[in-house]
């Protein structure tokens, strides 16, 4: 349809055009012309152009210069359907870029000046068209029309007039947008909240209400006999240990059963029968323990499916202190193992610093090697970690941990020390460089945290020769994350020229154990300086060396040389630790030292090695 204005005005107006040509309402989506000449505007003798206009309408104050100057000129209803189907025209084509709670605002503040400049006796013939156009829309957008207050519009013939263009189905969803957005504060969630009341108020509103109130009826009386005969079927669990074998049959369907449950309401019943299952896994039966980790892993995987996330992360945590114990590989562990990673895959997507991991915990302690377990178990972990290490996560929590910019520094350091040894490498770049002794100590802490898995990373660099104060940082971790096989490391750096390092390889040494220490520390004590034997003969009498005594003994009896009171003290330090050591064995060297007088070839002691010596006899002979 495309006519001059004087054409429609002389064929009885738009609204007569479109009743003889059935045109109900303007296809919103559709394009449109208005027929026109060159350069001509809708409204004759003003400078607007069409989008001039639309802008005064869906923005202008209502008491603007130009609203008043359209109100003067546009008398014709023919414009105002024309205007406002442009309008509807350019808000649709929005919709894609421009969020629906503005283009709702700006087509209520349209219809708003629409009414207000429209002629009286033509409004209620633009309610119906307005309200014809509006039920095109989108539910979403109707929603937010109607949050908009525009229950007083046209008289409220505009409100009523889209809920009566509503089907049923339509007018439902419109009604549930609403009362979401009733929730929201402001004067917005006010008028969501007045509409909605409005809106079920109405006959569809009171007919929606009674149909849901008779199918919720109908959906809990279905539910309850539900219940009943599930709860017959778990009065076996009930009874206990009274109840004797359990059923196959029901073996079979208590994962269902706890599915079912869950989805007719029964919460707090189904984590009843979840908890029995938890205490199943260590049942002293292995087929039994073996059958609730399985059925476990059933349920795990059901509640993910059907989005049950609540239901499915306490389930998961449960599970995680059973697997951060279980020492023995299984399919059925490797199925929860598998299900747990992923569960904790989408959480550190959604919150990489979330105070609470259990399952990256228990991923971290089986690969850790703290306690013994089935080595299967351990590269199941330790390959479930890598693959939560993506690139993008060490990232993030690498830019935490370095700046703190987000206030969860913490965190990241927390869980930069559960992905086993993925960070290791970019952490000891970090060590090596840093200048700050703040930052060297929380990255110490955090491959201390990591554990073993370091180890071969450590090694690597203490390989490289590095400089002495980054090699005493690594020598001091070694020490921390070793253990016996890691004390043939530490051996040539008790020679290393800097006496950092040698003393930080002694307590390293120390701290890890084991039977090859002793025999470490007296191969290289003749090979250094006076000081640091006396370091390493305290240390042999911490041990309690016995297999020292004949190489102490032959030092106390050599000629000495060097500074003479350095040389008392070592000497001293050695009657000590062969009293501590308690071997009779080293009585006769000791008792001579003490009773000696320094004549006829007996070398002479200070007084205060003597004095050592005695007590050295005393509290061997004492034993």
């Amino acid at each position: 349809m495309s006519l001059r204005p004087e054409t429609a005005r002389a064929e009885g107006g738009l609204q007569a055009i479109l009743d003889r040509q059935a045109v109900r309402h303007i296809l919103v989506n559709e394009m449109m012309f208005v027929a026109r000449d060159k350069d001509q505007q809708i409204i004759a003798g003003m400078d607007l152009k069409d989008d001039d206009i639309l802008s005064i309408l869906m923005e202008a104050d209502p008491e603007s210069t130009d609203l008043q100057q359209i109100m003067e000129k546009a008398k014709d209803p023919e414009w105002i359907g024309q205007i406002f189907q442009t309008g509807m025209k350019h808000i649709v084509e929005q919709q894609d870029f421009t969020p629906g709670v503005q283009l709702s605002e700006k087509l209520v503040h349209m219809v708003r000046m629409l009414e207000k400049i429209a002629d009286p006796a033509d409004q209620e013939q633009l309610a119906d068209l307005v309200a014809r156009s509006v039920a095109e829309l989108d539910n979403e957008m109707i929603s937010l029309v109607h949050s908009r207050d525009v229950r007083n519009l046209f008289g409220g013939r505009l409100f009523d007039n889209v809920i009566g263009e509503l089907p049923d189905e339509r007018f439902a969803e419109v009604a549930d947008g609403l009362a979401h957005m009733a929730e929201a504060p402001g004067e917005q969630g006010r008028a969501a909240a007045l509409s909605h009341e409005v809106l079920m108020d109405t006959e569809k509103g009171r007919r929606l209400e009674s149909e849901r109130q008779t199918r919720e009826a109908q959906e809990k009386e279905e539910r309850e006999l539900r219940f009943s005969r599930l709860k017959e079927k778990l009065q076996w669990i009930q009874r206990g240990d009274e109840a004797g074998p359990l059923d196959p049959n029901l073996k079979a369907e208590l994962p269902g059963i706890v599915m079912e449950l869950y989805g007719i309401g029964y919460g707090q019943t189904a984590d009843e029968v979840l908890a029995w299952f938890t205490e199943k896994l260590t049942d002293p039966n292995p087929e039994l323990g073996a059958w609730a980790a399985e059925s476990l892993s059933q349920i795990l995987e059901g509640l993910i499916a059907a989005g049950l996330t609540d239901q499915a992360s306490r389930l998961a945590e449960m599970l995680s202190q059973w697997f951060a114990t279980e020492t023995v590989f299984s399919p059925a562990c490797e199925r929860i193992c598998r299900q747990l990673k992923e569960l904790e895959q989408a959480l550190l997507e959604r919150d990489p610093f979330g105070e609470v991991h259990p399952i990256l915990d228990a991923l971290s302690m089986i690969q850790s090697g703290k306690t013994p377990r089935d080595p299967a178990m351990q590269a199941m972990a330790a390959g479930s970690l890598h693959e939560l290490a993506t690139e993008g996560l060490l990232k993030i929590l690498f830019r935490e941990f370095m700046t703190n910019e987000r206030g969860h520094q913490k965190a990241a350091s927390r869980n930069l020390a559960r992905l086993g040894d993925a960070p290791v490498e970019e952490l000891l770049d970090i060590l090596r460089e840093s200048e700050d002794s703040t930052e060297r100590v929380r990255i110490l802490q955090v491959i201390t945290e990591i554990g073993a898995p370091a180890i071969p990373n450590i090694i690597g660099r203490i390989i490289r020769n590095e400089p002495w104060y980054v090699l005493r940082n690594l020598v001091y971790l070694l020490g921390r994350v070793g253990k016996e096989p890691q004390a043939a490391d530490l051996a040539p750096l008790l020679l290393h020229a800097n006496q950092r390092v040698q003393m930080e390889a002694l307590k390293s040494l120390q701290r890890i154990g084991g039977k090859c220490r002793a025999e470490i520390l007296l191969s290289v004590l003749p090979k250094v300086n006076d000081a640091l034997k006396m370091s390493i003969v305290e240390t042999l009498s911490i041990i309690k060396a016995r297999e020292a005594v004949p190489l102490l003994v032959e030092m106390l009896q050599a000629k000495p040389s060097g500074s003479a009171s350095l040389k008392a003290d070592l000497e001293e330090k050695i009657c000590n630790t062969l009293g501590n050591i308690g071997a009779r064995e080293a009585l006769p060297a000791l008792s001579e030292i003490a009773d000696s007088k320094g004549f006829f070839g007996v070398r002479s002691y200070s007084e205060k090695v003597k004095i050592a010596a005695g007590k050295a006899v005393t509290s061997i002979t004492r034993r």
